[in-house]
């Protein structure tokens, strides 16, 4: 669930000597002495060598802090971006290949610096527009709102003034005692007035109508936009935002009907060696595999599946106690195992491993997740593809 930095050597290309001699940039310090003519000395070298250090350090600082908050957009998410970021990181200031397949390091002067600068353009413009264009979405809904209370308003305005001059000669006829024309006048008021309140209903009912369908239009887009919020674009289950929000949901609930609620924490087992061996591609195809496997197996809408981050997911089960907690963690893995080889060549399965903890009583978020992933690491030690109830309501099996 969790993100680790990556920290590895910068290649010796980047520190020799000979990347100078083939072109890549070359920082000297400058002497005030008359020595500051000839050639750089053993000082200036290392000073310009360690200078280099500094800017590639301060560059790789810039595209980590861009790696590590990316904003989720429509046509890409913040996970895609956050890993194309670290690539193009990890090739501008380590030297590593673009492409997997190609080897070796390059020096400074064979990196591809146009596409460092194209990559984090293109990303900030695209962040950009987003949020410029939700803004925009956002800010004429408030203004519609505003619009419709302003017309109420007015309409309100104008019935009164009429009401109020039909009143006025109502009153004027009364303290005359005419009463043919108090009759008239009295009539007159009436109808004014129910002429008045008709208008008002009438234009009163459009602005509600307008305004509940701009209304209906922003609630669809918010609710869209917080959907995209809380589901992981890789596997199409929830996201971590999502498990923090239902976990404490999954307590109240419990607290108020006392029905039994289960957490399951599973973790893929062999992934880094997929990765390895066949790439990240066949990586993400057995992460996919995995939250397909959870899908088929946790069927109820009220059951809640989230991938937690890198290979960890989770999955809240409301009415279910941890007998059938362990039943359905084992369907899972059978699940698992019938789904096609991440990659055509490989010769090994990949399993998951689970831990099961059922809630108890007057436990909170944080001890109910530290039991389950307490199970899950005892599963591991246990030889992996294992399910491992959590110490605490029920004892070991």
């Amino acid at each position: 669930m969790f993100f680790k930095k990556l920290m590895e050597p910068r290649p010796s290309s980047e520190r020799g000597s000979s990347d100078r001699a083939n072109g890549s940039p070359n920082l000297s310090v400058s002497s005030a002495g008359p020595a500051a003519q000839g050639s750089p000395s053993g000082n200036s070298l290392a000073s310009a060598e360690q200078s280099l250090g500094l800017v590639l350090d301060a560059l790789g600082g810039v595209l980590t802090a861009l790696s590590r908050y990316p904003l989720d957009l429509p046509d890409r998410s913040g996970e895609e971006a956050s890993r194309e970021l670290t690539r193009w990181h990890r090739h501008a200031t380590l030297g590593f290949p673009l492409e997997e397949h190609e080897g070796g390091s390059a020096a400074v002067h064979e990196r591809d610096w146009t596409g460092v600068v194209r990559t984090v353009t293109e990303q900030r413009r695209d962040e950009h527009r987003y949020v410029s264009a939700s803004i925009n979405e956002l800010r004429d809904a408030l203004w519609a709102c505003v619009e419709t209370v302003h017309n109420a308003v007015k309409v309100d305005h104008n019935a009164d003034q009429t009401t109020e001059e039909q009143m006025e000669r109502a009153k004027g006829a009364l303290k005359r005692m005419q009463t043919g024309t108090i009759k008239q006048e009295v009539l007159g008021a009436v109808l004014a007035i129910e002429s008045a309140l008709q208008v008002r209903r009438e234009q009163q009912q459009e602005q509600y109508v307008s305004l509940a369908t701009k209304l209906d239009r922003l609630g669809k887009q918010l609710e869209e936009a917080r959907r995209e919020s809380t589901t992981d674009a890789l596997t199409g289950l929830g996201n971590r935002k999502l498990f923090d929000v239902m976990a404490p949901r999954a307590l109240q609930m419990f607290s108020l009907g006392r029905q039994p609620v289960v957490l399951l924490m599973v973790d893929m087992d062999k992934l880094k060696l997929v990765n390895d061996m066949y790439g990240h591609q066949a990586g993400d195809q057995a992460i996919q595999n995995l939250g397909k496997a959870l899908g088929k197996t946790f069927l109820r809408q009220s059951d809640v599946l989230c991938r937690l981050g890198g290979d960890e997911f989770a999955a809240i089960l409301h009415n279910t106690d941890w007998k059938m907690a362990q039943t359905l963690a084992r369907r899972l893995q059978e699940q698992l195992a019938a789904m096609p080889a991440p990659h055509p060549a490989m010769e090994f399965s990949v399993g998951a491993s689970v831990g099961v903890a059922q809630l108890e009583i007057h436990e909170d978020v944080d001890e109910w997740v530290a039991r389950a992933d307490k199970a899950l690491y005892k599963a591991k030690q246990n030889g992996r593809e294992r399910v491992c109830i959590a110490e605490g309501l029920v004892p070991l099996v």
